[in-house]
């Protein structure tokens, strides 16, 4: 069994580990969208130097934005008194059902 030397392989190697693989990402953006502000802080400095580093990453991310703006330009919205009324249903829940990221413009 040889031991690993120490150096500047080793730490790329270890930096290569530390990535999220493309899976991880998408399995992210399915969850918390495709705004790292909504991602959980300790997989976001992974998730962006994924990005940042493969083309399939970036695909995912904007993928995901083409689905945010396709799901916002569809067809007639509730009327507004039964989105309040859901709203505050969802936010009285403990946790919240709806997170913060989702009442931007």
């Amino acid at each position: 069994m040889s031991v690993p030397q120490k150096g500047a392989e080793m730490e790329w190697n270890s930096a290569l580990d530390a990535l999220l693989s493309p899976e991880e990402l998408q399995d992210l953006v399915d969850r918390y969208g495709e705004d790292p502000v909504a991602w959980p802080m300790a997989r976001r400095a992974e998730a962006q130097a994924l990005i940042d580093e493969c083309a399939e990453a970036r695909a995912i991310i904007e993928q995901a934005k083409r689905l945010r703006i396709q799901l916002r330009n569809l067809g007639p919205r509730a009327p507004a008194c039964f989105t309040e009324q859901i709203v505050s249903v969802a936010l009285e829940l403990d946790p919240p059902l709806i997170p913060p990221y989702f009442f931007r413009n």
